[in-house]
């Protein structure tokens, strides 16, 4: 399930992550053991990171992010093609972070549900605005981290594919293959939200994958 509780903010210091997210879930697959995995990271300097210190982040937050996929999930980032490892790293993704969920799917789908594609930076406040009443964190960061959060947020749906650039970007639907629907209507049919299906395609899918 998405988690659905106060609005966090870890991602803005290590944005999608994707070469170093299928690094990690590789290492992960073959020791199955987390303090393993960050040994063999920094002994075989993996990750390509100078300096300890954005190593230490980014590893923190994508064990964050990969420890909440299913083994279904985890074995298709692995084995699947480039474009099933993306999916499965926006979904990790919205499994983590509720402020970055809410906004894919109360904004970005239902811009994309009513044909209307472009996404600015109006949209972007207007939800934090509407937000703010109530997720109190989103009133109590500095106003150098609501831009950070901001800018992370953008970075991100460009990095995954959602959106075709950055600043006032065109919304993308991702295209899904049977198995990467499958492993996430086993997991909660729900989240296909966050892949711009809407209520009847996702009530559809659900019915062929029971007769199937």
């Amino acid at each position: 399930m998405i988690n659905k509780t106060r609005y966090t903010f870890s991602f803005t210091g290590a944005s999608a992550l994707i070469t170093e997210t299928l690094v990690i879930a590789e290492e992960y697959n073959s020791l199955k053991d987390w303090k393993a995995v960050e040994k063999s990271l920094v002994e075989k300097n993996l990750l390509n990171k100078v300096k300890r210190a954005t190593f230490k982040r980014e590893f923190s937050e994508i064990r964050k992010r990969l420890s909440l996929l299913t083994n279904d999930q985890l074995y298709l980032m692995i084995h699947g093609s480039f474009d099933d490892s993306k999916a499965m790293i926006l979904l990790a993704l919205v499994k983590t972070y509720s402020f970055l969920s809410d906004f894919i799917v109360e904004v970005i789908r239902n811009k994309y549900l009513l044909f209307d594609t472009v996404i600015s930076d109006i949209d972007y406040i207007r939800f934090v605005n509407a937000k703010s009443l109530s997720h109190n964190e989103l009133n109590v960061i500095t106003e150098v981290t609501a831009k950070k959060v901001k800018q992370r947020v953008f970075k991100i749906l460009e990095q995954v594919g959602l959106i075709t650039q950055a600043k006032n970007g065109n919304i993308l639907k991702p295209i899904l293959n049977s198995k990467v629907i499958d492993v996430i209507i086993d997991d909660d049919p729900a989240l296909l939200s966050a892949f711009l299906f809407s209520n009847e395609e996702i009530k559809t899918l659900i019915r062929k994958l029971k007769h199937a």
